[in-house]
């Protein structure tokens, strides 16, 4: 091969790995690996343990989440046809109390289990800018749980915006449950429920 040949194919390399880049740049398996493996050092990391190190402990955990979540999302979603009656205002206000809402159902529903079984990583399917990774917690008895999670690629990351927890998909549940108080009592009366609910242990 010439050099002019072999220059062409270098350029057609490099031109050819631009366009496949960004969607290579953090795939999405390798996103919620990094996510667990994250929150499971937290939980047990020796210097961390006891209840008086459990406030920072929360802390460093919601931060590894309000990283990876897309809360914006994932807010919008279990609102669906209420969300447009709300004001700029009141979109940003629901979407931080449906974050400390959420954190607080991921963590009853599967971070509680994290620190005591190993998770297993199954099939990761894409398609355009979504994406959805199996996974299973198992404890040393076999026991397992599957956790499936939904990805969304945007600005140049891929973002968790639904959990399926042994085929529950948290969204839509949300969505059953804040329509229903909506259409019973009212928005403002899902916002305090939800503020109350997320202040629980």
């Amino acid at each position: 091969m010439n050099g002019r040949k072999v220059g062409i194919v270098a350029v057609f390399i490099v031109f050819h790995l631009s366009l496949l880049s960004p969607a290579l740049a953090a795939e999405p398996q390798d996103r919620v690996r990094a996510t667990l493996d994250a929150v499971y050092a937290v939980l047990t990391d020796p210097q961390l343990q006891g209840p008086a190190k459990e406030v920072e402990r929360r802390q460093r955990v919601q931060r590894i989440i309000r990283d990876t979540f897309d809360f914006a999302e994932m807010g919008r979603e279990s609102l669906r046809t209420h969300w447009a009656g709300l004001t700029p205002q009141q979109r940003e206000q629901f979407v931080t109390v449906f974050g400390a809402f959420f954190e607080r159902s991921y963590d009853r529903l599967v971070l509680r289990f994290l620190r005591n079984r190993q998770a297993a990583y199954g099939a990761e399917s894409v398609e355009k800018d979504r994406a959805r990774v199996q996974t299973t917690l198992v404890d040393n008895k076999g026991e397992e749980l599957p956790v499936d999670y939904h990805l969304k690629y945007d600005d140049q990351r891929w973002s968790i915006s639904d959990v399926v927890v042994d085929g529950a998909r948290l969204a839509s549940s949300f969505r059953a449950q804040f329509d229903k108080i909506i259409r019973t009592s009212s928005y403002d009366t899902l916002l305090l429920r939800m503020k109350i609910k997320a202040e629980q242990n």
